[in-house]
């Protein structure tokens, strides 16, 4: 698998996005329809300017730095929580650290889901190594597979194409707005377990998801290499207690609570006329982003709008999105996502 520099990768990505773009210039010159209908009214005409196309090229350049800077320190965190449990082996302190280690693996998988759109460096043989080793084999998805899935996503938001939406699609607990009772429970199903068969369920899914023909394929013995030299430290350090209590049992209550709520907040409660609200923004403030929202994952409208862009580069293009008054006024933005502060995604999701 040949490799490209840094640059050639990003202006090859964002050219991929040139048709991202064109749609995004409808958008703002209000031109935004319907899916399925094509005689929508213009309010006004306002043209994505080349001196934008080269600020997305530019926001869609690698810093390979931040990535693995940001993958570092979710990693430090996580040890941090280890021996803070090991050495202060209260219930409070191991149940604090258990909240804390599945909302740091949130955050890989945050990461992950950049990997899957080959951004976190630019040889894509080495973004997938690095993403599967630190971020999506421990907790036990793979890029690969992910981005199978994920790529259909973004191709088909919101349609019978996309499997995300398919496997919601007329289930009961998918449905909103949904009263503040409705939705206690069903977090507290999450928390109690409930989720651990769906989260195998998505796993299954996930890794057995194949990737296109012209990407490197994964070999299977050195996922099981990984795992059996994984264990075989586990083993050695007699770390299994903790492991099982303060990584995998988390990953089977807490996480899926997060991700639920992070999926709630990305498409659901939405208007879906257009493209600039069928998903949403969000704001997060400190807790908020500690627990639910890393990485800037509340950009996520405007990550489907140009997913050429690193997770890191998103706020800046989000400002430059917000200098289109079409654009200010018709994407759907939240102030926050629980109610912290303003509008809230839960204001959206549940009846007044």
């Amino acid at each position: 698998m040949s490799t490209t520099t840094n640059d050639d990768q990003a202006t090859q990505l964002a050219e991929t996005h040139e048709l991202a773009a064109t749609e995004m210039q409808e958008i703002l010159s209000g031109q935004t329809q319907t899916r399925g209908e094509t005689d929508a009214v213009s309010p006004g005409e306002i043209r994505l300017t080349d001196e934008f196309r080269q600020r997305l090229r530019e926001l869609s350049k690698l810093t390979p730095g931040r990535g693995l800077a940001a993958i570092a320190c979710d990693w430090a965190m996580i040890a941090a929580c280890f021996t803070a449990a090991i050495m202060f082996p209260h219930p409070l302190v191991w149940v604090g650290c258990a909240i804390l280690i599945a909302a740091r693996q949130h955050a890989l998988l945050i990461i992950m889901h950049d990997a899957s759109h080959f951004r976190i460096v630019s040889s894509r043989r080495w973004n997938d190594r690095l993403s599967n080793w630190l971020l999506a084999w421990p907790v036990l998805v793979s890029t690969e597979g992910y981005r199978a899935n994920h790529l259909a996503h973004h191709s088909h938001l919101n349609t019978d194409d996309d499997p995300d939406w398919t496997r919601k699609e007329g289930k009961p607990e998918w449905e909103f707005p949904k009263t503040r009772w409705a939705l206690a429970k069903l977090l507290a199903r999450d928390l109690c377990g409930g989720g651990f068969l769906d989260m195998l369920k998505a796993i299954g899914d996930l890794s057995s998801q194949k990737p296109k023909a012209d990407e490197a394929k994964p070999r299977p013995w050195g996922k099981l290499c990984y795992y059996v030299l994984l264990a075989t430290a586990v083993t050695v350090t007699g770390m299994w207690v903790p492991v099982l209590l303060l990584w995998y049992l988390p990953a089977f209550t807490i996480l899926p609570v997060i991700l639920r709520l992070r999926s709630i907040a990305e498409h659901f409660g939405l208007e879906g006329e257009h493209d600039l609200n069928m998903s949403r923004n969000f704001a997060a403030g400190p807790v908020e982003r500690l627990l639910f929202a890393p990485h800037n994952v509340g950009y996520h409208l405007d990550h489907h709008l140009f997913p050429s862009v690193p997770y890191y580069n998103l706020p800046q293009l989000h400002a430059a999105l917000l200098k289109h008054p079409e654009y200010a006024d018709h994407a759907h933005q939240n102030d926050s996502l629980l109610g912290l502060r303003g509008k809230s995604v839960l204001n959206d999701v549940l009846p007044a």
